[in-house]
Order: structure tokens, then C-alpha cells, then sequence
């Protein structure tokens, strides 16, 4: 017999706290370790025949009708549950009681018996778990509460499991004091199930995911923390499968501290600055050397994930600059080398390669032998160290990111030369993607390109045209060039690492390619890059000698080691 004294009455006519002695017998409960609903405790509330007494907030509610009296409703086509603990699993009569988790016979088998209840909170489906582990219900499933959702109030902390003997288990090592409930259909469904009782989980200050840890678990886990509040989820990490194999291995302490341990899910991309040590601390390295010197001490070299943007006006040179960087890395220093020429042939783009081998331009009327021919090819082509795109004049810009892809996935390619943007923006229009919209395909374009370098450790150079200059002089007349003067959208100059701007006077058959830089995140270093001499005899691109500047030779400085 346990007695208690009551001093402060309830003005509640059918809950009060008693100011009286009152002698309770527990031996006589219908029912014991029932959730209370006049306060946070989850076990302390007792049934009798005619009233319910809480144990933790000592409330005493008398039980009038017969409403009160009868247990919660059950759907038609359920079966009897002998509630009893699940001796290979660990667990004890006692939680299975709270969890009203037991065994029957469904069919001539012998299954284990979990109860899910409607959001109203009557028993409306069973689900079943046979020996040999398969699953089915019984009743309506379709919108059903978490396993063990009735039992708990909103509070500090929430764990979620994959499945209802998990749940069990982590309730039996935690002598049922901290709330836990299981999906209601496993990993699959797990989004599911929670968006149909989000306002309960939300209702939690932490959310402890504690699936299964094969892919799916996590996966399933990973999508949940999606769809909750950004720093409430946290994903615990088992050194077993599951909750119910760790309290089988008797891994008690191991257990309950990887619920205390779980780690916060960040979305993609958060990253703790402690956790960058590495990526500071490496010795800074110059990166593969251009063809010039004043490149070099400008822009310090070519990097893995850089994009860089060579601009100017139409037939100033921005394709001869092309093909001699091309050959600098395929040539010069064996990189593989995409080169993406958009408005000439192949044939067009193998030829200026082999010019620079041959030492003339091949693809104007020459003396060339076929010997010569096969020699320059040899050098440059024949190296296997070039990999051109043939469009056959059609440009399906939905699928060159994939051929890019393909590239540096399967063929090793390192350095990839896009010659140039306007045609395939073009293209993405002709699609009416962006509906005709050229900054908007110039946004969605450059967008992707990036992203593709980062993806794949690419070094991308990407040939960009100049909008029509208002002044006489214009950009083929030796106008000075902005960044403000790129085509179409200022995305191009946000997203590049680097922009790399050549004019020259057309008009006068100048032959001088004056070099700037417009953009230098790497090193932000900005202004002239030197001049760059064109020698029709040889079509070659030579830097000409800057007779008061540095004396830099275009090798890498000594104190740098090149990637």
C-alpha cells in the first residue's frame, strides 16, 4: 500500500488532486506505466476500475463513463495481442507493455505484433513481422502515427529509428525515459512518414536519426534531416547494424552514447573552418606555365578548377591565343587536351596545331611535302594528346557538358579550350530553354561550366566575344577593353577565376596583340600582360621583350614546385 498527503485542491471537477489521504493499491491497476496527460511524465499514469492516479504529478481524475472506462478503440479485422517481451531480442515484458508490442497468430503463423493508432489515437492497423522476417499489416496503414508517437510528449530530444524493435531496444537501454518512435514502413518510405506527423517531430528541440547503417539507413536518413528544420537533425552512427543488434551484443553504454554523439546534419557545402587544415596549410604552387612569361606573372600558371576567360573583338586573336596555349600543354608538357572549336572544322583546328610543329601555317598555299605534313602532325596530333569535338556544324548544347565529362572521366583530359561561347549560348536559344533570352542562356551556361570545373578538376579556358562597341574607334580599332564590355551578361566575369582581354588596330594591319588583365582571383594581380607579336610568315605568337619590366623567362620560380 503506498499513501500520500494532498494539500492543494483542483477546481476541475473531474481532475483534482486530492487534500486527502488516499490509499492506492498498485496490485489492483488495470493498467500501469501509462503516458500522463496532465503532465510530462510518459510511465507514471495507472488505470483502475474507476479512476487514474499519476504517480509524478499526483492526479487523481475519477473515470465516469463508460468511455473513460473502455480501452482505446480497434479497428474491425485486427487480431488479439498477447503483449509479453521479446526474450532473443532483450527486451522485457515491461517496455513491450508501454509500447503495446506482443505476439499472435495471423494465418496459421506466429507473428510479432506492432500496433500503429490514427492520428486521433485509436489502434487502426497491426503490422506484422513474421520468423522469417517478412513484413505486412493488417488494417488501414495509410496515415498512421509513428510507432510509440502516443506515448510522448513535445521536449528536448526525439530518436527516430528505422524499425519498431530498434525502437524497443534503445527504450530498454534507456529504461524508457527518453522519447523514441520508429517509421511506420521502413528506409523507403521514411520522408513519408514523417511529413505525415511533422508537426509532433518538429515539436522535439533535437531529432536523433538513428536507421540502419547500410546505405539505405543513411540514405533514408539523410533525406529526413532535409525535410526538418535546418540544426535540428542529428544522424548517429552504430558500430553494428542496428539499435536491436548493438543490445544484443550487450553494447549497452556503446548504445546510448551514440545518441549523445550523433552529429549535427549540415546541408552540402557547410563546412567548420577547423576542419580545412589542410587545404591552408599546403605550400602554395604555381601552377602549368603559359607560353609567355608575362602570363606567368600575372596569373602565375594554370591550376586544376580554374576557368579562365579570353575575350576580345571578332578576328582580333583570340583563337591563335588558343592554339598556342593548346599546344604549351599537349605539346610542351604532355597534358591531355580537350579543344572544343565551335565555328571551324576539325580539320581547321589540326592545322593550326601542326602549324606551330611545321613552323608555317599550313592552311594557306605553302611548299609543305607530305613528309612535312606527317612530321608536324607527328608532333602535335600524332602525340595522342589532343581530343577534338566534331559537331558536323550542329550544336546540341544540352548534351556538350556531358561530352566534356566524357573527356575527363574516360579519355584523362586535363585542360579543356572552348572556342567559344557565343555559338553555343546561341544554341541553347535556338532550344528555347531560356526563351530566347541571351543573358538568361549566358547565366544558365557559364552556371554549368563552372560547376563542371569544380566537379571535375578541369583547367577550362572559355573564348567569349564583346558586345558592339558604341564608339567609331570599336575593339577592332585598338579600343581599351572593361569587364563591363563582355557580351550579354555579367555572369561570365563573376564566375571566371580569371579574364584575360587582347585588342590590337585592325584597321592598320597592326600586328601587335596588346594583352590585359581584367580579373585575377587567384592572385589579384590586374593590368598589362605584356604584348604578344604575330609573324605571318611562321604563325606564330611571340612575346615581345618588355625592355624596362622583369626579367622573368616564363620557367617556373625557383621557390615553387609546378603541379
Amino acid at each position: 500500500m503506498i499513501k500520500s498527503l494532498f494539500l492543494s485542491p483542483v477546481n476541475d471537477s473531474r481532475k483534482r488532486t486530492r487534500n486527502m489521504e488516499y490509499e492506492l493499491d498498485t496490485e489492483k491497476a488495470l493498467e500501469t506505466h501509462l503516458p500522463c496527460p496532465d503532465c510530462p511524465s510518459s510511465d507514471a499514469l495507472s488505470r483502475y476500475h474507476d479512476h487514474t492516479w499519476c504517480f509524478s504529478c499526483h492526479t487523481w481524475t475519477p473515470l465516469k463513463t463508460d468511455d473513460d472506462i473502455r480501452p482505446p478503440k480497434r479497428s474491425e479485422h485486427l487480431i488479439d495481442v498477447d503483449i509479453r517481451g521479446i526474450r532473443d531480442r532483450k527486451i522485457s515484458d515491461r517496455v513491450c507493455q508501454k509500447f503495446q508490442y506482443g505476439w499472435g497468430n495471423h494465418k496459421g503463423k506466429k507473428v510479432q505484433i506492432a500496433q500503429y493508432r490514427s492520428q486521433s489515437g485509436e489502434i487502426v492497423s497491426q503490422k506484422m513481422r513474421t520468423a522469417d522476417k517478412d513484413f505486412y499489416t493488417v488494417g488501414n496503414h495509410s496515415n498512421v502515427q509513428l510507432f510509440g508517437q502516443h506515448l510522448w510528449q513535445p521536449g528536448k530530444r526525439l530518436v527516430i529509428t528505422e524499425g519498431e524493435i530498434d525502437a524497443l531496444s534503445y527504450a530498454e537501454i534507456s529504461d524508457c525515459r527518453w522519447p523514441v518512435v520508429s517509421i511506420s514502413s521502413g528506409a523507403a518510405s521514411a520522408v513519408t512518414a514523417i511529413k505525415k506527423n511533422i508537426e509532433f517531430v518538429e515539436g522535439f528541440d533535437e531529432v536523433v536519426l538513428m536507421f540502419d547503417m547500410d546505405d539505405k539507413g543513411q540514405d533514408a536518413a539523410r533525406n529526413v534531416s532535409d525535410i526538418l528544420t535546418p540544426g535540428k537533425a542529428s544522424i548517429a552512427s552504430l558500430t553494428l547494424k542496428d539499435a536491436s543488434e548493438m543490445l544484443m551484443a550487450g553494447m549497452v553504454k556503446e548504445l546510448s552514447t551514440a545518441v549523445f554523439n550523433a552529429q549535427k546534419v549540415r546541408p552540402d557545402g557547410i563546412i567548420n573552418g577547423k576542419e580545412i587544415w589542410n587545404e591552408v596549410s599546403r605550400t602554395l604552387e604555381s601552377g602549368s606555365p603559359y607560353p609567355w612569361s608575362k602570363w606567368n606573372s600575372c596569373l602565375y600558371g594554370a591550376r586544376p578548377r580554374e576557368l579562365l576567360v579570353i575575350t576580345a573583338g571578332s578576328g582580333v586573336g583570340k583563337s591563335t591565343i588558343c592554339c598556342e596555349i593548346a599546344h604549351q600543354f599537349g605539346v610542351e608538357q604532355g597534358k591531355k587536351v580537350g579543344y572544343v572549336a565551335l565555328e571551324e572544322s576539325i580539320g581547321r583546328t589540326g592545322q593550326r596545331l601542326m602549324s606551330i610543329a611545321a613552323g608555317f601555317p599550313l592552311h594557306l598555299p605553302n611548299d609543305a611535302t607530305v613528309a612535312d605534313k606527317k612530321s608536324a602532325f607527328d608532333a602535335t596530333l600524332g602525340t595522342g594528346n589532343f581530343f577534338l569535338y566534331d559537331h558536323f556544324g550542329s550544336i546540341d548544347s544540352k548534351n556538350l557538358i556531358r561530352k566534356l565529362n566524357y573527356m575527363v572521366a574516360a579519355l584523362g583530359v586535363e585542360i579543356i579550350i572552348l572556342d567559344h561561347l557565343s555559338i553555343l549560348v546561341s544554341g541553347l536559344e535556338a532550344e528555347s530553354l531560356v526563351g530566347g533570352d541571351e543573358r538568361k542562356a549566358i547565366d544558365y551556361t557559364m552556371t554549368e561550366l563552372r560547376s563542371f570545373c569544380e566537379r571535375t578538376n578541369v583547367c577550362l579556358f572559355v573564348v567569349s566575344h564583346l558586345r558592339r562597341s558604341q564608339s567609331e574607334k570599336g575593339h577592332e580599332g585598338g579600343e581599351k577593353v572593361y569587364l563591363s564590355h563582355l557580351r550579354g551578361s555579367q555572369a561570365i566575369a563573376h564566375l571566371a577565376d580569371a579574364v584575360v582581354s587582347v585588342s590590337r588596330d585592325m584597321t592598320n594591319g597592326d600586328n601587335e596583340l596588346e594583352v590585359t588583365c581584367l580579373k585575377n582571383r587567384y592572385a589579384g594581380v590586374t593590368g598589362d600582360m605584356g604584348t604578344l607579336a604575330f609573324n605571318s610568315e611562321t604563325g606564330r605568337l611571340t612575346e615581345v621583350p618588355d625592355h624596362f619590366g622583369d626579367d622573368f623567362d616564363g620557367k617556373t620560380p625557383s621557390n615553387t614546385k609546378e603541379t
